[in-house]
């Protein structure tokens, strides 16, 4: 299957199981860069989307909801992919 065509099925998939923010998640925070991540980086090493969840929501220390760009949950270990450009830190930088 072509990626452009297993992209499209993989948000479709969890398009249709989520509700409220989840949903509003990820048809917000699912992107460009999100997209290009996937294309340029993950489809070439695995090939298909199995176990990867897009805008994935999880609670900090405090109790307090977050959203994951990715979450790769496997039976050996879960992990968070954030993929933020130079963009989205630029407001937090000074110069030393």
């Amino acid at each position: 299957m072509p990626f452009e065509q297993a992209h499209q099925s993989f948000i479709e998939n969890h398009h249709a199981r989520r509700t409220g923010e989840r949903k509003g998640r990820l048809l917000r925070g699912h992107n460009y860069a999100e997209k290009l991540l996937l294309q340029q980086v993950w489809w070439p090493l695995f090939g298909n989307f199995d176990n990867l969840h897009p805008e994935y929501e999880i609670y900090d220390w405090n109790r307090k909801s977050q959203f994951l760009d990715f979450a790769f949950l496997t039976p050996i270990g879960y992990f968070g992919i954030e993929c933020d450009g130079y963009q989205s830190h630029i407001k937090d930088m000074d110069r030393s």
